[in-house]
């Protein structure tokens, strides 16, 4: 069997030092991994999204990956290319995803094709509610916020 795409030690990246460093200010992401067991989780998405399980074909990327960036789009209220465009961006969405800085992130198409298989099998949210359940045995909640505003040029009539 073959292994995802983006699955590395974080350590082998020359910047890891700098993005750890500029990446602490950031505390919800580090917080949201202290408080939730992703492996329960997996364990659960490898079940229904079996892309990359298999020699055949290209790499695919993680379900936990791609569950990681659909919970950034439910949390801040971002469309799925928003949601490519933070992971980009931020250093911290970069580190909660478990990429590195010379990974590529998936695209918007492959992150709503994620989110439909998982909606046409009835996982989606009970997958949500699994993260809700276990924030709720730390006494906690997330508090979604308010999504990027998008800045864009336009002509001048």
């Amino acid at each position: 069997m073959k292994s995802y795409k983006n699955i590395n030690d974080p350590q082998r990246s020359f910047v890891a030092p700098f993005v750890d460093k500029h990446s602490r200010k950031n505390e919800f992401f580090a917080q949201i991994d202290d408080y939730i067991d992703w492996e329960p989780i997996t364990a659960k998405l490898k079940l229904i999204y079996t892309k990359g399980l298999t020699d055949r074909g290209a790499k695919a990327y993680s379900p936990i990956l791609l569950f990681k960036m659909h919970l950034i789009s439910k949390w801040y209220k971002l469309s799925d290319t928003q949601t490519e465009s933070m992971v980009y961006d931020s250093i911290s969405a970069i580190r909660f995803c478990g990429l590195t800085l010379e990974d590529s992130v998936p695209g918007h198409s492959t992150l709503s094709r994620f989110k439909k298989e998982l909606k046409d099998h009835g996982a989606l949210k009970g997958l949500e509610k699994d993260v809700d359940n276990q924030l709720k045995a730390h006494q906690i909640k997330v508090k979604t916020g308010k999504g990027r505003v998008d800045a864009k040029l336009r002509k001048l009539n």
